[in-house]
């Protein structure tokens, strides 16, 4: 009995030593790569971790209004606008300059034809859950979404998730993904499948997509758009003043919005 003892413990002890011998190799082998990428080895690349933790860019202006060209003032706007400054968003007006590789996307309204299943889409509304029980004795339940106001899909959205309707508490921003959309929209929220929206006539159907940069340059009347700006020291002449005292900011992202959706209130529910 004794001698079982102290052969299984002979045993353990050489487990634990070769456990200990396989740790300590696997810290050296993980080691090496970072000591040849410090000395500029061939091992250099950077890795995943380190192509993706590059910053997001910081704009000096966050703000949707109206662009107005400045006349005599090629690439030059009057921008009237409701701007973020200090996590708040305040009336401003200022000058933006158009830059070099301006990227610009537009909204537009579409039909429910142009949902297409797994798009994302924001739907502003409330959900609600009716469970029935049918003669059977069977339990039943209605997923749907209500009082729909718009649903938007496309690139470069987001929602103000804090929004609630006045008249409404339980309307607010939905972040879904489409089921279906043949005459009827059906979306994924919150885990659940099936939920109905109940679209009609009024609801406003949005879709952000890019767009050509001569929907803002070849506009003489000035357009609405969201506008992605930093400090400029470039100055347009106007022979005003005024004019000399107002900040001035370039950018390279505009959104054009849909007049409609402005008319009706939509942006004040997605960004303020």
């Amino acid at each position: 009995m004794l001698d079982q003892l102290q052969k299984a413990g002979g045993n353990l002890a050489g487990s634990i030593h070769r456990g200990l011998l396989a740790g300590l190799l696997l810290v050296v082998a993980t080691q090496l790569p970072v000591f040849s990428q410090a000395e500029g080895g061939k091992d250099s690349t950077p890795g995943p971790q380190e192509e993706t933790s590059s910053p997001k860019p910081s704009y000096d202006l966050v703000g949707w209004g109206q662009l107005k060209p400045v006349k005599g003032n090629e690439g030059f706007y009057d921008f009237s606008c409701t701007a973020r400054e200090k996590g708040r968003w305040k009336k401003q007006k200022v000058f933006v300059k158009l830059s070099d590789g301006l990227k610009v996307l537009a909204d537009r309204r579409v039909k429910l034809t142009e949902f297409k299943k797994d798009d994302k889409a924001y739907v502003l509304g409330k959900n609600r859950e009716d469970t029935s029980v049918n003669p059977m004795g069977l339990s039943f339940t209605d997923y749907r979404i209500i009082g729909v106001q718009a649903v938007l899909k496309g690139s470069g959205i987001k929602v103000n998730k804090d929004y609630r309707d006045r008249r409404d508490k339980a309307v607010r921003w939905l972040d879904t993904q489409v089921e279906t959309s043949d005459g009827q929209l059906k979306v994924t929220f919150f885990e659940q499948k099936g939920y109905r929206v109940e679209a009609d006539k009024r609801t406003l159907l949005i879709n952000r997509a890019p767009a050509e940069a001569e929907l803002i340059t070849s506009n003489s009347r000035g357009i609405y758009a969201f506008v992605l700006g930093k400090k400029s020291e470039e100055h347009p002449d106007t022979g005003k003043k005024s004019d000399k005292k107002k900040s001035v900011f370039s950018t390279n992202r505009v959104i054009v919005l849909d007049l409609t959706a402005l008319k009706l209130g939509l942006y004040q529910k997605l960004y303020n």
